[in-house]
């Protein structure tokens, strides 16, 4: 019995001891609390008289000072917009045109005496010059060949050189015997016909041998060519750029005739003796 009262007054004081620091604990935060409030109080009172005083400051300013200090600031953004415009690249005019006049007199303006001389002189070594003992002297251009439609001839020609190479090659052009006959009146008593091209090479013929229709192709002994003067070679005519567009074909006499050295291009003249 003794040990169980000990123990209920225990309990007693222990119980009494956390009701008293409970109240305590309650007074020290009911205490905090009023402090913290005035003080929030008191700082919010400092600022209202700041902001106050603030307010009383800006409307004191006089007016004259707030127009001159827009004054300024209009005037400083004036000078910046003026600054950067003169920054700003000036347009490029464009050169005046001549005056029609001046055109006309450039247009109507002859060519000098150099310039016609030098058209003649390209204009006469394209052309083909066929001379000696004929009836008409003739100096022909591309275009005069080219429309002698009743002497052109096209077909394939077959050729073989020294070292034994051979060939088919499409040429069109115009049959030599009939252009020295029909167009330059070969006289009667020719004799020799002699091709010479820019670079000086040459063939010599008998008339006889400038006669004669019936060259061949030994791969087909049926087909049967003339001489010819050939402006075109597998359908792309010679260029006026490398000389005289005029080349001499010439089929074999027979089998195994090399016949491809007789060929004679940029053909300058054919004098006939």
């Amino acid at each position: 019995m003794p040990s169980k009262s000990k123990r209920i007054l225990a309990l007693i004081l222990l119980l009494g001891i956390l009701m008293l620091g409970g109240c305590t604990s309650k007074e020290n935060t009911e205490q905090s609390v009023d402090v913290s409030t005035q003080t929030e109080n008191t700082k919010s009172k400092d600022e209202d008289i700041k902001v106050n005083g603030e307010d009383d400051s800006a409307s004191n300013i006089p007016e004259e000072e707030i127009s001159q200090e827009l004054a300024s600031n209009v005037n400083k953004e004036d000078s910046e917009e003026k600054l950067e415009s003169s920054k700003e690249p000036k347009p490029i005019q464009a050169p005046e045109k001549q005056e029609n006049n001046d055109i006309a007199e450039t247009n109507s303006a002859e060519p000098s005496l150099a310039e016609v001389q030098k058209v003649e002189e390209k204009a006469e070594a394209n052309t083909l010059k066929i001379q000696g003992n004929i009836a008409n002297k003739l100096n022909l251009t591309l275009a005069e060949l080219k429309s002698m439609n009743d002497i052109i001839f096209e077909d394939e020609f077959y050729s073989l050189n020294s070292f034994g190479t051979t060939g088919h090659t499409l040429f069109k052009g115009v049959k030599l015997w009939s252009l020295l006959e029909q167009k330059a009146k070969i006289s009667p008593n020719a004799s020799k016909i002699t091709l010479i091209a820019t670079d000086g090479y040459s063939m010599e013929f008998t008339v006889n041998q400038v006669k004669k229709l019936d060259y061949i192709d030994e791969t087909n002994p049926n087909k049967k060519f003339p001489m010819i003067i050939a402006w075109e070679e597998k359908g792309i005519e010679y260029d006026v750029a490398d000389g005289p567009p005029y080349k001499l074909i010439v089929g074999q006499k027979e089998a195994g005739d090399v016949n491809k050295p007789q060929w004679v291009s940029n053909i300058d003249r054919i004098i006939v003796e």
